[in-house]
């Protein structure tokens, strides 16, 4: 059976002119204020883009242990959540990742008033340990390969497909989004404290964004809830679509 055994991120963005919302004194100052029950700490970045031609200091904030980090970049904000323990069991559902990213978002735009122009959320896992044949089998089911490779099944490889789905989350009209899908048979080595294991696994990936060719700063702050309360279900849908399919 096909199952969910490591949580290994989530992260939403929203995508906006953030380029005032640099790492000066009274950013960090005022931030820091605005999270202050969260206990996060402040820290810099570099960011390279295509508005400046200089690497620029940006300001982040992050739980002593990593688990959370928001990254306030030049033209976007990321909210992550991170692995605490070696299967991320802190990472929760994702309906409550959504709302908590939500009230960080709130924050912000709070303190910086404005539209964002994409929205998206964006979540990993790796899937329980399986056999070589459910894991070759898994192969035949997503790929229709020349004789080289149906002959010689692969140990390594990526799926990724993508499709757009038209939705509505209150703007005047209803939105396109990106449905992105990745399935990747990976071999690596994963660290439990002192001990080091090898896998040999299928990691699962989803991207669900707005279109990036629309890009008119559309969304206020409802639009942005909306998003992050709906996008669960649409995951959720999506994900156990993929999991059916792979049985």
């Amino acid at each position: 059976m096909y199952m969910i055994d490591y949580r290994l991120k989530y992260q939403a963005s929203i995508f906006l002119n953030a380029l005032d919302m640099g790492a000066t004194p009274k950013n960090i100052s005022d931030m820091m204020g605005d999270f202050s029950d969260k206990g996060f700490i402040p820290n810099i970045f570099q960011e390279i883009n295509n508005l400046t031609p200089q690497p620029q200091n940006r300001f982040s904030l992050q739980s002593s242990n990593n688990e959370w980090r928001i990254n306030i970049a030049t033209t976007r904000i990321d909210v992550e959540k991170n692995p605490t323990d070696l299967k991320g069991t802190n990472l929760g559902t994702e309906a409550d990742f959504c709302k908590e990213a939500t009230d960080f978002f709130c924050r912000i735009i709070k303190r910086f008033p404005r539209k964002a122009n994409r929205l998206a959320f964006v979540s990993r896992f790796l899937l329980n340990e399986m056999s070589i044949d459910e894991l070759n089998n898994s192969y035949k089911k997503l790929f229709y390969s020349p004789q080289l490779y149906k002959d010689n099944v692969p140990f390594e490889w990526n799926w990724r497909t993508v499709s757009h789905i038209v939705k509505n989350i209150g703007t005047e009209n209803p939105e396109t989004f990106n449905f992105v899908t990745s399935i990747n048979r990976i071999n690596g080595e994963v660290r439990d404290g002192s001990t080091i294991s090898l896998i040999d696994r299928i990691v699962l990936s989803f991207d669900i964004n707005s279109i990036p060719a629309k890009n008119e700063d559309r969304f206020s702050f409802d639009e942005i809830k909306s998003f992050f309360e709906s996008v669960p279900a649409w995951h959720e849908s999506l994900k156990s679509d993929i999991l059916k399919f792979l049985e």
